[in-house]
C-alpha cells in the first residue's frame, strides 16, 4: 500500500523538476553555429552565378559531457525523507540529428570594394531523437530503482521533425594571387518550432548573430589551406527567460587536389564558449552549472570530386569530436551537392 500511494507522487516529482541535473550549454544542449558545415567554398568563392546545394548530415552523440569532461549523472531530490533524499544515478543518452537543407547562393559578377559580394539562404528540414536511460544506483529498496530510472528516462527523451532555424548570410570575398579572404555575417532566425516543456526542439527559439572571417591560401603544387573565426551572439528566448553564452569557433580545411576533379584532406573545428549562460528566473529545468560553458574539438577526413566545366560539386565530411564540455560528443557525417545554375 505504501508503495501504490507514493510511486505516483515520485513520478510527478521527477516529471516536474527534470531529469537530471545537467551542465549543457545553450538551452536544451542546442549550438546556433551549424558546425561542419563550413569548407573550403566558404574561404575560396566559386565563380560568381546562382548556385544551389544540398546538404545532407547524420549527427550522432552517445554520451553527453559535464563542465569537467565526465559523463553525465542523475541527481534529484524526492519527498521520500523529511527534508528530502537525494536520489543519483547514471546517464546513457543517445542523441541523433538528422538533416537535409536546401541552400540558395547568389555570388554577384560585379566589383563591390573591390571583392565579390553575395549571401545565401539555408532552410534546414530536421529530425532530432534523444533516448535517455538513467540508472539508480542509490540503495533503495524495490521497486524504487526502476520505476525512478524509468521515469526519468522517459521524461528527458523525445523526437522532433520539421522545419529548423532559417539561416540567412551576406558576405564578400577578395581574391590576390594565392590569397582569398572571406568576411560574412550570418542571422539564425528563430523559425524552428520550439515548446519549453520539451526536452527537444526543432529551434532555439531566439535570434543569433554571428560575424566570420575567413582566409585561404591556395598554391600551384594542389595544397590549399583554409581557416575561419567567427562569434556567435544571441537573444534571450522570450518564453523562458534564459540567455545562451557567446561562444568563439575556430574552423580550419587542408586538401591536395589530386587530379583535376578530386581532392581530398582533413577538416577541423574547435568551440570555446566564452560567456556564461544566464537564466535570471531560475526556472530551467536543467540548472546552470559553472556557467554551462561548452568546449569541443573535432578532426576528420574530406574528401571532394568537381565536374570538368566546375559547375557541379559533390563534398564527404566525417568529422569526430573530442574534448567536450557542457554538451553531447559525437561524429557528424555530412554530403554536400552543389550545382551552379546560371
Amino acid at each position: 500500500m505504501v508503495v501504490r500511494k507514493t510511486l505516483p507522487a515520485l513520478i510527478a516529482g521527477l516529471l516536474a523538476v527534470g531529469t537530471y541535473n545537467s551542465a549543457l550549454a545553450v538551452e536544451n544542449d542546442e549550438l546556433d553555429a551549424p558546425l561542419g558545415v563550413w569548407g573550403l567554398d566558404s574561404a575560396i568563392l566559386p565563380l560568381s552565378g546562382f548556385y544551389g546545394q544540398i546538404i545532407g548530415g547524420h549527427y550522432e552523440a552517445k554520451s553527453v559531457k559535464d563542465a569537467s569532461g565526465n559523463n553525465e549523472q542523475f541527481s534529484t531530490v524526492l519527498p521520500l525523507a523529511p527534508g528530502g533524499l537525494t536520489v543519483n544515478g547514471t546517464v546513457d543518452a543517445k542523441i541523433i540529428t538528422n538533416v537535409v537543407v536546401p541552400k540558395f547562393v547568389f555570388i554577384s559578377d560585379d566589383v563591390f570594394l573591390g571583392g565579390h559580394a553575395g549571401a545565401y539562404l539555408a532552410i534546414p528540414l530536421v529530425d532530432k531523437s534523444r533516448e535517455v536511460n538513467v540508472a539508480v544506483t542509490t540503495a533503495l529498496p524495490a521497486p524504487y530503482p526502476s520505476v525512478i530510472g524509468a521515469a526519468a528516462s522517459q521524461a528527458a527523451s523525445g523526437k522532433q521533425r520539421g522545419v529548423g532555424d532559417v539561416e540567412l548570410t551576406s558576405f564578400i570575398g577578395w581574391k590576390q594571387d594565392e590569397l582569398s579572404i572571406v568576411a560574412a555575417f550570418n542571422i539564425d532566425m528563430p523559425t524552428g518550432k520550439f515548446d519549453k516543456t520539451s526536452q527537444v526542439n526543432l529551434g532555439t527559439n531566439y535570434y543569433s548573430f554571428r560575424p566570420l572571417v575567413s582566409l585561404a591560401y591556395s598554391t600551384e603544387s594542389g595544397f590549399d589551406v583554409a581557416s575561419a573565426l567567427s562569434y556567435n551572439v544571441s537573444t534571450v528566448n522570450k518564453d523562458t527567460s534564459y540567455k545562451s553564452g557567446q561562444y568563439l569557433t575556430f574552423e580550419y580545411a587542408g586538401t591536395y587536389q589530386f587530379s583535376g576533379n578530386f581532392k581530398a584532406g582533413l577538416q577541423g573545428y574547435y568551440l570555446d564558449q566564452t560567456k556564461d549562460d544566464q537564466d535570471p528566473n531560475n526556472t530551467a529545468a536543467m540548472p546552470i552549472v559553472n556557467g554551462n560553458k561548452a568546449r569541443a574539438t573535432s578532426i576528420g577526413p574530406i574528401a571532394s570530386w568537381q565536374s570538368d566545366d566546375l559547375r557541379t560539386k559533390v563534398e564527404f565530411k566525417y568529422l569526430a569530436e573530442s574534448g567536450a564540455r557542457a554538451r553531447p560528443q559525437g561524429d557528424l557525417v555530412l554530403l554536400t551537392v552543389s550545382r551552379q545554375f546560371f
